[in-house]
Order: C-alpha cells, then sequence, then structure tokens
C-alpha cells in the first residue's frame, strides 16, 4: 500500500501525497501558524538577533522535526528575511529526516526563487536521498514549471503568492527547461514510476492493476475496448496516447501484454516511454494495492 510508503505528513503536506486531492497550502499555513505560540515558547530570545535569525536557530536544531514548525518558521525566513535564505536551503539540504524536510521544502512552493532550483534538482539526482524527499522535491519543482492555473486545478495548492525579488523569479525560459526536466522524471529508471505517483495526484486510485477475465462481461466494458483497441490503431498519436492511459483503468485480460508490445512497437517514442511507464505502474500497484 502507498500508505506504507509514505509517513503520514506526506499525505497532509501535498497533494501529489494524497489520495483525497484536497490539499490546501493556505489551509495547511493557518495550521501552521497556531504552532507558532508553541514555537515562541521554545525560543530563547536575544537583544542582539532578530526574530528570524532565532528561527533558523530553531529550524537548525537537530532535535526540531514538528513539520507544522518547521514549515512556520521557513514561511517567515521566506518572506521576512530573503537575504537568509541561502543558510535556508543548507539546512534544507542537510536534513535527513523527512517530516523535517517537507516543513523546510513546502513555503518554497509560496515562491519563484531560483536559488532553490538546482538544490532541488540535486536532491532528485541523490540516490542516498530517500524516494520521498526525492519525491517531493520533484513535486515542488513541477509546481514551479507549470502556471498558476495548473498549481490551482492540478495541485490544490491555492494562490502562488510571490514573496520573493522580482529579480530572483524565474523567468519564462528556466521554465521552460524546468518543464522538461520534471515531464522526463517519470520516465527514469531509478525513480520514474514512483515520481510518477507522487507528481500526478489520483493515479493511484485511477489505475486497476489486476487483470480480471470476468471484466468484458460487465454492461458497457467490452464496448469500451473496442474503442480502446480502435484507437491505439489510429495515425493520430494523440488518439494512440490516450487510448494507451485509458488501458490503466480497463483491466481486461491481456491487458499487460498489448501495454508491453506497444512499449516495443510504436512508431512515436513518446507513445512507447507512456506505455512503458504505464507497464512499470500496473506491475508496482499490483504490489502495493490490494484487488477490488
Amino acid at each position: 500500500m502507498l500508505k506504507k510508503l509514505i509517513p503520514i505528513v506526506f499525505l497532509l503536506a501535498l497533494a501529489a501525497f494524497s489520495r483525497a486531492q484536497s490539499f490546501s497550502l493556505d489551509a495547511y499555513s493557518e495550521k501552521a501558524e497556531s504552532a507558532s505560540k508553541a514555537i515562541m515558547k521554545e525560543v530563547t530570545w536575544s537583544s542582539v538577533k532578530t526574530r528570524e535569525e532565532l528561527l533558523l536557530e530553531y529550524i537548525a536544531g537537530k532535535e526540531n522535526t514538528d513539520p507544522l514548525k518547521i514549515f512556520y518558521c521557513s514561511k517567515q525566513v521566506i518572506q521576512k528575511r530573503e537575504e537568509s535564505v541561502p543558510e535556508l536551503i543548507k539546512l534544507l539540504i542537510a536534513t535527513e529526516n523527512e517530516e523535517k524536510f517537507a516543513g523546510l521544502a513546502l513555503p518554497f512552493l509560496y515562491t519563484k526563487d531560483r536559488r532553490v532550483v538546482e538544490p532541488l534538482k540535486n536532491i532528485i539526482e541523490n540516490k542516498k536521498k530517500n524516494m520521498k524527499t526525492r519525491g517531493l522535491s520533484a513535486a515542488i519543482l513541477a509546481t514551479y514549471a507549470k502556471n498558476e492555473v495548473y498549481a490551482k486545478e492540478k495541485w490544490k495548492v491555492a494562490k502562488q503568492t510571490i514573496y520573493t525579488s522580482e529579480f530572483m523569479r524565474l523567468e519564462k525560459d528556466e521554465i521552460k527547461s524546468l518543464a522538461l526536466y520534471v515531464d522526463e522524471l517519470k520516465y527514469r529508471d531509478d525513480i520514474g514510476v514512483d515520481m510518477f505517483i507522487w507528481i500526478k495526484p489520483g493515479i493511484y486510485d485511477f489505475t486497476q492493476p489486476v487483470e480480471n477475465p470476468d471484466l468484458l462481461n460487465e454492461k458497457g466494458k467490452k464496448e469500451r475496448k473496442d474503442l480502446i483497441l480502435k484507437d491505439l490503431k489510429s495515425e493520430k498519436k494523440e488518439k494512440r496516447e490516450n487510448a494507451v492511459y485509458l488501458l490503466l483503468n480497463l483491466p481486461f485480460n491481456g491487458r499487460d501484454k498489448l501495454l508491453e508490445g506497444i512499449s516495443k512497437t510504436d512508431n512515436d517514442s513518446g507513445v512507447r516511454k507512456n506505455a512503458n511507464l504505464y507497464y512499470k505502474l500496473i506491475l508496482k500497484l499490483k504490489k502495493d494495492k490490494p484487488a477490488k
């Protein structure tokens, strides 16, 4: 089960990690605000340090791992002390605790700060980092690469309020490059299927992994299969791509071999790559997801 692979905080923290798709970054931020009172009691106040410097020290404390508290501190630093963001990024890179990483990283969804892009890429490429940390890094970069409408409708992260200075925002060419990078992650051998589950909300529930020999006896299922098979022979790439995707939710007997065959024989590399990804996804979910 996916829940065994991903800690509860991640299910609460980001829609890409959630089967409910009801996550709101603003709502999560409000919960973090309520944790601020507890933080203020834990901080040792100083007349020579600013509030944000003290919050950075709090984040750096190894014993401080509560994601809501860390989220509050991280967001405050990003919003009110921009010159301290590089130090915040260093803490982000160094942390090995998954929950603390989530608290540190999520406030960057409010920004288009280019300073965090390369560090997040490096985390994704670092095979010594755990998959959940790499997945969340990819999910954040995916929101950077998509526009505000995408973020609202697909990620449910509410608005993307820009706190950082104009020169720190991503330029159009950088966003285009980032989009290509994120889109290719799902085809990677080392992290592809796991990344796809995180980056595409709802795919876990949509995919029906176990083939059912009696499925085509159900009303309308044979007609759906025939339409899909017809589109798989279409000369239009878009129709074949859509048909391959629809196979995820129609587990008739022989579907897996069909996908495997398409991954090797279709004349378009994009269709082949998607068919191979979906085939691997089905194999993974057969292990992780009980039959319905």
